[in-house]
């Protein structure tokens, strides 16, 4: 192909999810050639729904709430810990979080959500061509250096670029080629990956808000711990949407495989629990999805930056797995700081390795590599102590049922009792080491 048959970009943006659209969006507001490749039938389509935190959105786009298909605002979160038939549940909130800008959190469906971001981006000039798979980038070396010069799109089209943003998500082949093609360095630490499962119920409104306690039109957003994830290095989660529910989890794999347990039978067990079932019966199922997470922290995180090549959102790692669960905000903002460099590149004619390396730097500097760094213990924690979120919880749980147990015992021998069942069968050197070791997670 001669350079006069090229269909040539500035920019190439694999992936229409957050970040790939955050990516297109600050570089086609300033008069870039984009183009974003989504490989669903549009984008949002291989999504369902979830929380979005929306701080960066909403600096990008102002006020983007306002206009976006938001479901509710979350005005309380709930974090509970389950036994067998027991929970304990810690329910905060703030006045403050049912006004604007409802503390950047959301409740979306995410096809609605990523479609409606998606118009944005072509409203601001980028070019979408959903439907359409990428197989590889197209590479060419150059006094000695390989850089990716293009995608080459299933079914022998190709296109070419200055400079790809490699945003196709956790379960990424290209960007698994694209790092061995270009010699990208590894993190210190391999990627470990969760998969996530989530059901889409429909509930009538009025019962969502009375059974969840919600003036009309607010959200509330509950992290789910201990029995149902018996075994496994995770939890779950139940979001409030206008009209649905979102129920789901999300688990280390190598848990899962451990445990000989499929999705289906850790989400039933989960809809089983007493808690949870008082709060979903009635529902009707209308969604069901599965993806992958990484969640190997900020010492799983490598090179994000080549010839020709920068790497954003979940292809990159970015997803905070500690009790703040941040994935979204941390995918816009990489996409974002993806965009901006790629400006200056283009501003200075230059997309070599070097000085496209200042994405790295200010991903150091933003709240994205600051979060994930300061929480960077939290797979070590959670993977040598699985007790946290399982067998403490039911623990817990049981002891404070013993204790607030009416009968003919004294206060004294009830809380002898109940202290004497929550040390059985329990390693004292190796619960106060995990417990020392929680603190990593908030």
């Amino acid at each position: 192909m001669t350079d006069e048959d090229r269909v040539m970009m500035d920019a190439i943006v694999v992936g229409g999810g957050p970040a790939g659209l955050a990516a297109a969006y600050t570089m086609a507001r300033e008069g870039l050639e984009v183009l974003l490749v989504e490989r669903g039938e549009y984008c949002g389509a291989k999504n369902v729904g979830g929380l979005v935190y929306g701080t960066v959105l909403n600096e990008m786009i102002p006020n983007a709430f306002e206009k976006a298909p938001v479901e509710r605002p979350v005005s309380r979160r709930t974090m509970v810990f389950l036994g067998e038939r027991e929970h304990i549940a810690l329910d905060f909130g703030a006045e403050e979080w049912s006004r604007p800008p409802y503390n950047n959190t959301y409740i979306v469906h995410r096809s609605q959500f990523d479609r409606w971001f998606a118009e944005q981006v072509e409203e601001a000039g980028a070019n979408l061509l959903e439907g359409m798979v990428v197989d590889d980038l197209i590479y060419e070396s150059s006094n000695g250096t390989r850089k990716a010069v293009g995608v080459k799109i299933r079914g022998d089209e190709e296109f070419y670029a200055s400079v790809v943003v490699l945003a196709d998500g956790a379960n990424s082949l290209v960007t698994e080629k694209a790092r061995a093609e270009l010699g990208f360095r590894q993190g210190r630490h391999k990627q470990d990956y969760a998969v996530g499962v989530k059901q889409i119920l429909a509930l009538p409104r009025e019962k969502i808000e009375d059974r969840f306690q919600l003036e009309p039109g607010e959200g509330a957003a509950m992290d789910l711990f201990g029995a149902p994830f018996e075994g496994l290095i995770g939890g779950g989660f139940l979001y409030t949407a206008r009209e649905t529910l979102h129920l789901g989890f999300a688990a280390r794999i190598s848990s899962m495989t451990a445990a000989g347990l499929r999705p289906d039978d850790v989400l039933d067990r989960l809809k089983e629990h007493p808690v949870v079932h008082k709060l979903v019966r009635g529902a009707e199922l209308m969604e069901y999805s599965a993806h992958m997470i990484p969640e190997g922290g900020y010492d799983a995180v490598g090179q994000l930056a080549g010839d020709g090549v920068l790497i954003a959102g979940d292809a990159a790692g970015f997803v905070n797995m500690s009790a703040y669960k941040e994935g979204t905000n941390h995918a816009m903002e990489s996409g974002r700081a993806a965009g901006l460099t790629i400006i200056e590149a283009k501003k200075k004619g230059d997309f070599s390795r070097d000085t496209l390396s200042a994405y790295e730097q200010k991903l150091e500097s933003s709240v994205v590599m600051k979060d994930l760094k300061q929480f960077r213990k939290v797979p070590e924690v959670l993977e040598g102590c699985p007790n946290l979120l399982s067998l403490y919880p039911k623990k817990v749980n049981r002891m404070l049922v013993d204790m607030f147990t009416c009968g003919p015992e004294s206060k004294r021998e009830i809380k002898k009792k109940a202290f004497r069942n929550f040390m059985k069968g329990l390693p004292k050197i190796r619960f106060v080491r995990d417990v020392v070791r929680a603190r990593h997670l908030a």
